[in-house]
């Protein structure tokens, strides 16, 4: 794959998105807008590990979110904090086994305009401190043991950060998005329903996408339009050289290092079954000079389908040119099911096959099981196990098992 339909993408978006604000989506606030305002138009179309969907996922019941929920309804301003440990331990490789930290974020949406209709326009803010927990955080631990895919997506170290600080706004009753700001740009394409180290799957080959390069969170702009309710077409571009440490708004302007991508897809409601999301899209993104990073090319396909009320099954398939990740083409598919051991209760499983760029490293395999417990109305405990055959980067092993244990908190 060359650079030739990379191009093409940078020519779409300059003669057409870039004029909305450098187009923006907020594809990364989608869900409900503040309590009072109704379900938008079609599916969600983006990762659940937006702030929108964040949010959302946040339970009534405790006395500090009924208060939030208080001054949503006075001020149109929604506030929630989450809290996330994560401890890991692994049965072998050749380095450290065993890893632990904790996630603290703060977030936040301000509907500002048209508040209770389809049309808002929000201003939302994500905040983010990650802390390690013992010697070696879990986000550490599959560069140890020799894997070719983290165990974990995120759970690192690093200190208080303004992740994300955007504009969203939708227009023709939601027919129309486009946002703009500091946006995390895994949250806008090429991801899966159960997509989340925080709530569902941790081995980062399910909680990520780990043939797209994603830069950090960085000056963003992208936009969403949806011809029916049924269908979506996203297109953006971002700062390849964000980073969650560092406001390089100068640098956005000064570098020319992009990361474009267009995603389109479909959202049908199946009789019977229900809502399903079948996505395709196609990224390139920049040389990084001064990173010394190269350029790179690639493409998604995921589906994700309801299968009636307690199965949410998925599949999805990445390739690249390989050249930034070291991972040419990774295969993924699971379910995931509710009410098992109690009603408000979780149970996954998802098998997933990655090929390395280097032929003389083996393909590696993952098999992940969790099971999630909700405790309280605000506590949610998962345990789980992940099987990882073949491990690339440690060739005297040919299983290794990460057992896993999160406690997530969230008001």
């Amino acid at each position: 794959m060359n650079l030739l339909w990379g191009r093409s993408i940078r020519s779409f978006l300059s003669t057409g998105l870039c004029v909305a604000s450098l187009a923006g989506t907020s594809a990364v606030a989608s869900g409900q807008e503040a309590t009072k305002d109704p379900v938008p138009s079609g599916a969600n179309v983006f990762a659940p590990t937006t702030i929108e969907q964040e949010l959302e996922n946040i339970r009534p019941g405790v006395r500090i979110k009924r208060r939030f929920d208080e001054i949503a309804e006075r001020t149109n301003i929604r506030l929630g904090l989450a809290h996330t440990m994560l401890f890991q331990q692994a049965t072998g490789g050749p380095g450290r086994r065993s890893g632990a930290a904790g996630d603290l974020d703060i977030l936040a949406k301000w509907t500002l305009i048209g508040a209770g209709t389809k049309d808002t326009g929000i201003l939302a803010f994500a905040s983010e401190y990650r802390y390690q927990i013992g010697d070696m955080p879990p986000g550490s631990l599959g560069g140890e043991i020799g894997t070719l895919v983290p165990t974990t997506n995120g759970f690192g170290e690093r200190p208080f950060i303004v992740k994300e600080l955007y504009w969203d706004q939708r227009l023709f009753e939601d027919r129309f998005r486009f946002g703009l700001g500091r946006i995390d740009p895994e949250n806008l394409f090429g991801s899966h329903r159960l997509q989340s180290a925080n709530t569902f799957f941790l081995n980062k080959v399910f909680s990520g996408n780990v043939v797209v390069p994603y830069p950090g969170p960085g000056l963003t702009g992208a936009a969403q339009i949806k011809p029916t309710t049924w269908s979506f077409l996203t297109a953006g571009i971002t700062d390849a050289n964000g980073k969650a440490t560092i406001g390089n708004f100068e640098g956005f302007f000064e570098d020319d290092e992009f990361m474009l991508f267009v995603e389109g897809g479909l959202t049908p409601t199946f009789d019977g079954l229900g809502q399903g999301r079948y996505k395709l899209s196609l990224w390139h993104i920049d040389e990084r000079k001064d990173a010394s990073k190269p350029s790179d090319d690639g493409f998604t396909l995921a589906m994700d389908q309801d299968l009636g009320e307690r199965y949410l099954a998925f599949v999805r398939y990445g390739h690249a040119d390989g050249d930034a990740t070291g991972i040419t083409d990774s295969v993924q598919g699971g379910v995931g099911i509710k009410g098992v051991l109690g009603k408000e209760n979780m149970l996954g499983l998802a098998a997933a096959w990655s090929k390395p760029k280097d032929d003389d490293k083996r393909d590696e395999k993952v098999f992940e099981v969790f099971q999630r417990f909700q405790v309280t109305e605000s506590a949610q405990i998962t345990v789980g196990v992940e099987a990882i055959f073949d491990p690339s980067n440690a060739p005297d092993d040919e299983v290794i098992g990460v057992f896993s244990a999160r406690l997530r908190l969230s008001f």
